[in-house]
């Protein structure tokens, strides 16, 4: 069983500093990532499909920018904090609230397992036999906010668990942001509420990210998803970006005909990989 105590050398500096701190935190997977800048990524289990698009597009802003993104590996907002990342060659961390011999919940074994295998980490205070326990989860909560530099609220209904994690990291003085929810939904009424509260409304990572020096200069990597990008679309893909390019100027850089470059374009564009805007097109 691996564990690092309060007073270890790798013993995160950002936990410390909170109120109640773990004394002992059992791990597996890469433990340095406890020391790296992050930002935790929460919402309701029972997230909308709304909810699930526009996390995935935080999400993978963040994690391209290789910032570290903590969750607590429940279903829902949680999972597809770890997911997404993953999915995008990022680092996370998953905070659990029961022991390694009981995953909770079953369902996300396989993303526990993924995590682990793709260099990120898990972590828990409690030792390997606790089962899951309502009253250990707000404890949980307390770790996740600890870590962060931030939070970042999706959704929320009004008494839930992720509303408890965003108090907890104003109480730890941390900064919380929240994306506006719809009104008519019962996920939109705890997210409002936080705003109303003093949370930080976003409508962009970008809102996050420039109130920190340590994340406002980071650039985003270009990444191959899962190889959807074949060979001889490299060149071009790897010159788009947000900003539109023409087409002309997209011959040129790869030193291809319009012609074929044309075709090349349509190719990606029929399988999702770029998107043609008043004739110019980006990724």
């Amino acid at each position: 069983m691996n564990y690092i105590d309060f007073d270890d050398d790798k013993y995160p500096d950002s936990l410390r500093d909170i109120k109640n701190p773990p004394q002992r935190l059992y791990y597996k997977g890469n433990i340095d990532l406890l020391n790296y800048d992050s930002i935790a990524i929460i919402g309701s289990r029972d997230i909308t499909e709304y909810g699930k698009n526009i996390e995935r597009k935080f999400v993978k802003d963040i994690a391209l920018r290789d910032i570290v993104i903590v969750s607590g590996m429940a279903i829902g907002a949680d999972r597809i904090a770890h997911e997404e990342t993953l999915n995008n060659g990022g680092k996370t961390i998953a905070v659990m609230g029961t022991g390694f011999n009981h995953i909770y919940p079953v369902e996300n074994v396989d993303i526990y397992n993924r995590i682990l295998d793709e260099n990120g980490l898990v972590i828990t205070e409690y030792s390997d036999d606790t089962k899951f326990k309502s009253s250990n989860f707000p404890n949980r909560n307390r770790i996740i906010s600890g870590l962060s530099k931030a939070i970042l609220v999706i959704e929320a209904e009004y008494r839930s668990g992720t509303s408890i994690t965003a108090k907890l990291g104003w109480e730890q003085g941390k900064r919380v942001y929240a994306i506006p929810g719809r009104l008519d939904n019962k996920n939109g009424v705890g997210v409002n509420r936080l705003i109303k509260d003093g949370a930080i409304m976003t409508i962009c990572t970008e809102d996050i990210l420039n109130d920190f020096e340590e994340f406002k200069y980071k650039e985003k990597r270009k990444v191959f998803q899962n190889s959807r990008v074949k060979k001889e679309y490299r060149k071009i893909y790897e010159l788009l970006s947000d900003e539109p390019i023409s087409l002309e100027e997209i011959s040129i850089k790869t030193n291809n005909t319009i012609k074929c470059t044309s075709k090349l374009l349509i190719l990606m564009e029929m399988e999702d990989l770029v998107k043609n805007i008043l004739g110019v097109r980006l990724c």
